[in-house]
């Protein structure tokens, strides 16, 4: 039998998401958009300041479970213009200091919640023998 899925919120919402679900040695983040808090609505910006709050969130949510940007091995990214990828790269880099990036796919789409340019979704890899905080 399958170890079970194990669901994490992070803070008190009314959407129908969990924060992060982790199946066996895989954490999968929900996508984040800009907010200017944690789970409040939708702030359109500039690229590189929806990628910093996009980013900032999915640090805040694997550092509640224990794990750190450098645990990521997947991340993909919604976009709703193409002109828009290179501030957002631009970005997105200064999140991996080290130059190892997660594999990533970029999908361009016609409209985000909010107005949002940028949204990002990400899978975290959970190091055998790591002991995850109680959730």
């Amino acid at each position: 039998m399958a170890d079970p899925l194990i669901h994490r919120n992070l803070f008190e919402h009314s959407y129908t998401i969990s924060h992060v679900v982790i199946d066996g040695d895989y954490a999968h983040l929900s996508g984040q958009l800009a907010t200017e808090i944690p789970d409040g609505p939708p702030t359109p910006g500039t690229p590189d300041v929806e990628t910093r709050r996009c980013m900032d969130q999915i640090r805040t949510v694997l550092r509640s479970i224990g794990l750190e940007m450098s645990n990521l091995v997947r991340v993909n990214l919604y976009i709703t213009n193409l002109a828009d990828l290179e501030a957002i790269n631009k970005t997105y880099r200064e999140f991996f200091p080290n130059g190892r990036f997660p594999a990533r796919t970029c999908v361009v789409v016609a409209g985000l919640i909010g107005g949002c340019r940028i949204e990002i979704e990400a899978t975290a890899r959970i190091p055998q023998g790591f002991a995850l905080p109680s959730l």
